[in-house]
């Protein structure tokens, strides 16, 4: 990684830039992994909600004490989705902040070609060549 004490250089930002490139691919597949993950679990517990709600024992006779039932039922498919949920937001974070990392190395390679124009117009004039 750049670190902010060094003066980056062109090729430095280019190695930068690609190995920030190759974990945003990591991370787009992590986070279709997670959204797949998610999608299986949101499932298999709406599934086990939905018969667990069918199935609630007669003495479960008020809508309360049925939900209730049903929530103790299907508490290992519930917790099996939210972590599925925070794995998926986790995932999408990380691509973002690949995406952030990715544009601050635009943003210093565009700082980098701003200053080296300047640089040659000073020393060659408006023709920037020698």
């Amino acid at each position: 990684a750049v670190t902010a004490t060094e003066l980056p250089t062109t090729h430095r930002l280019l190695e930068e830039m690609l190995r920030l490139s190759a974990k945003l691919d990591r991370g787009i597949a992590e986070l279709f992994h997670q959204a797949k993950e998610y999608a299986e679990a949101e499932d298999d517990y709406r599934r086990a909600k939905s018969v667990a709600f069918l199935t609630a024992p007669a003495e479960h006779d008020t809508v309360k004490a049925k939900e209730a039932w049903v929530d103790g039922a299907c508490q290992a498919q519930r917790l099996r989705r939210l972590m599925a949920e925070g794995l998926k937001v986790a995932a999408l974070e990380a691509v973002r902040s690949r995406r952030s990392q990715i544009s601050a190395c635009q943003s210093v390679a565009n700082a980098i070609k701003a200053e080296a124009d300047v640089a040659n117009v000073a020393k060659y004039g408006s023709g920037g060549q020698p």
